[in-house]
């Protein structure tokens, strides 16, 4: 029974650690959103234009770089942010910690497979390609 026991824990580690490992390369690259819907209601206006510039670099070792352009037909006010991230809830969640050490955003993860993933926050969801 103890060897049984041993054998199904070492399975679920190893395959754990294979799903992270996969889940890390599929998310590692240049992301840009392509289309973003609010409450199942597809954003055709202001807030898709400022996202139209806006790109996120996640890294193999765990940081990331946000850059967009805010308010685009008022002022090309461009933001970037830095910060680390991480995976949560059996690799469900996408956690995103800013440099200032505070919570930024936590993603559902919808469908990371090869170059297009779904993030579902606040009732937005962003669909991104990866463009790298």
């Amino acid at each position: 029974m103890k060897k049984a026991l041993v054998v199904i824990i070492s399975v679920a580690l190893l395959s754990a650690c294979s799903k992270s490992t996969q889940y890390t390369q599929d998310l590692t690259g240049t992301w840009n959103i392509y289309k973003l819907t609010y409450l199942n209601v597809q954003d055709n206006g202001y807030l898709q234009d400022s996202l139209n510039n806006y790109a996120i670099t996640f890294t193999s070792n765990g940081h990331y770089v946000e850059s967009y352009v805010k308010y685009p037909n008022l002022i090309a006010d461009s933001v970037t942010n830095v910060g680390t991230w991480q995976f949560q809830d059996s690799y469900g969640q996408l956690l995103l910690v800013d440099s200032a050490s505070s919570i930024r955003d936590t993603f559902t993860i919808f469908d990371l497979t090869g170059n297009s993933v779904e993030l579902l926050a606040d009732g937005f969801n962003r669909y991104m390609r990866k463009s790298q």
